[in-house]
């Protein structure tokens, strides 16, 4: 099974203090996390804020000890501090390095010859081709070596900024179970699933909207194949985009027999 989530690039249009919004988009990168999210798709829904939201999704992703190589000084990342850590497989700790490990690096040249920073304290001589991020698996310590690689267990989300509205990123996603989330949707408790296999997205509206009414705003329509209420019988007016996607991803976590 792999998850993918749709948030709308107007998510933070309710709010102007620019920690708060960090802090809302690291609850979503963090509830991606905790739940095995693999694709996070920002759809056009009359925001301005899709490129902040892939920026702060994809600095919450990134290992820590990559980020000042991949993330230049910019007046956007002032208050990353707020955002929780992943804690996932691929954000390793520094220590000493294990044969067969895998670990997250960015390639750098040196003369003809490829190196990878993969946070440890010595470059690792590239055996192979690559650049820019990539996955490695260490083949020796010494000296340290690595391998390009493909990691067998949860290696973070990608982030897909589409500038296309809903139904359009939808179809561009190829999924084989879409599940559009709404209050006035079918009680999850009630409904039969069908089995929860292949790519499986739920769609989150914004704080102003919910997805259908995002959908007629851009005179579109999608054949969902459920459109539930994951949080019956709330007790407030509203819940945020950010707490949707962690109440929807804890049910179907619990709902999944994998």
């Amino acid at each position: 099974m792999t998850l993918h989530i749709f948030i709308p690039d107007s998510l933070l249009e309710e709010t102007a203090d620019p920690k708060i919004r960090t802090y809302k988009v690291g609850q979503i990168a963090r509830a991606a996390a905790i739940f095995g999210v693999e694709h996070i798709w920002i759809y056009k829904a009359g925001g301005k804020d899709g490129k902040f939201i892939k920026l702060i999704l994809e600095y919450a992703e990134t290992p820590q000890y990559l980020r000042k190589t991949l993330f230049p000084i910019r007046k956007e990342l002032k208050y990353v501090g707020v955002i929780p850590p992943l804690r996932t497989p691929h954000h390793k700790l520094k220590g000493r390095p294990k044969l067969g490990e895998i670990r997250e690096g960015v390639i750098i040249k040196k003369g003809k010859r490829l190196y990878a920073d993969i946070g440890l304290d010595e470059l690792a001589l590239v055996e192979g081709s690559g650049e820019g991020r990539m996955t490695f698996k260490i083949v020796s310590v010494n000296p340290l070596k690595v391998v390009p690689a493909k990691p067998a267990e949860y290696w973070g989300y990608r982030v897909h900024l589409t500038n296309k509205p809903l139904a359009k990123t939808l179809k561009k996603a190829r999924l084989d179970l879409a599940i559009a989330t709404s209050r006035k949707g079918e009680d999850v408790r009630k409904v039969k699933l069908p089995p929860l296999e292949g790519d499986i997205g739920f769609v989150f509206g914004s704080p102003r909207k919910g997805v259908m009414e995002i959908l007629r705003d851009f005179n579109e329509d999608y054949p969902f194949d459920l459109i539930l209420n994951t949080i019956p019988n709330q007790k407030t007016k509203t819940v945020r985009t950010e707490e949707a996607v962690l109440a929807t991803l804890a049910v179907f976590n619990f709902i999944r027999r994998d």
